[in-house]
């Protein structure tokens, strides 16, 4: 079997290897990762996500939801080789992923597929979730930890994409302490370098937290350890007014958006 050339489009950060989309025998469970590639921001988290879907079976179907020609799917692109994603939708107009998602999992249910992974957050899809489980399906939900309470609780099982990273460097770690005044100018510089590497990125001045978070991440391993595992809105409160913060509609919930205020002369 000739060897997989890699590819150009490979993450920068180190990642755990997953399995290809191979083909399974009777006795592996066929899984379907479905992703809302719209208000859920994980392209380069995508590894820790098949990982962990991949403990059900063979993930044999592996589909992105969205409208491609949104600015905000662009980050997908590159994944979509890499991790042999397929990609779904190319509608635009409220609740069109929501409703290509939902008929794509209807359509895979009446193929026999009964292990489900929905990487998504939003309160939508919890008919959806419902109806598969009383066909006996498994349905493991990926979100974050703001997702929509209901979705949780509806799901077989429930994991936030912060509980797929590794701990290890904050396990060895001392119990992180309080952000203290001496810290906030650093905590500050440490904000100001994740959002101007995901507006610049994005072209664009409002950037979604999540996005912040992953970008802090990346820049610091240690950031979780030195600031504690406290929501990114109440961190950016302490840094002296240097953001400002809204909450925009996304379908029928809402997502936290953040940039840089303008220096005061």
């Amino acid at each position: 079997m000739a060897r997989k050339k890699k590819e150009e489009t490979t993450p920068p950060v180190a990642l755990p290897k997953a399995a290809p989309a191979t083909r399974v025998t009777a006795s592996v469970p066929s899984v379907a990762l479905l992703i809302d590639g719209e208000n859920t921001i994980i392209p380069d988290q995508m590894a820790y996500v098949l990982v962990e879907a991949g403990r059900m079976g063979g993930v044999t179907i592996r589909q992105v939801y969205g409208n491609w020609t949104a600015p905000s799917m662009q980050t997908w692109k590159k994944y979509v080789a890499h991790y042999e994603l397929e990609q779904v939708g190319n509608r635009s107009g409220q609740n069109a992923t929501d409703i290509a998602l939902v008929i794509g999992a209807m359509d895979l249910l009446t193929r026999g597929i009964k292990h489900f992974c929905l990487v998504a957050g939003d309160s939508d899809y919890v008919p959806l979730v419902s109806r598969l489980r009383q066909d006996g399906c498994t349905v493991l939900v990926i979100g974050s930890s703001a997702a929509s309470q209901a979705l949780k609780e509806v799901s077989s099982k429930f994991l936030s994409i912060d509980q797929l990273l590794p701990q290890t460097a904050v396990s060895v770690s001392p119990p992180a302490a309080t952000s203290s005044s001496s810290q906030i100018p650093k905590l500050s510089k440490l904000l100001i370098q994740a959002y101007q590497s995901v507006a610049q990125k994005q072209k664009t001045e409002w950037v979604l937290l999540s996005q912040i978070g992953l970008a802090l991440r990346q820049q610091n391993p240690t950031f979780e350890a030195t600031y504690g595992k406290k929501n990114l809105s109440e961190l950016i409160q302490q840094c002296n007014g240097d953001f400002e913060t809204r909450k925009r509609a996304s379908g029928n919930g809402q997502v936290e958006e953040m940039r840089l205020r303008s220096k005061r002369s």
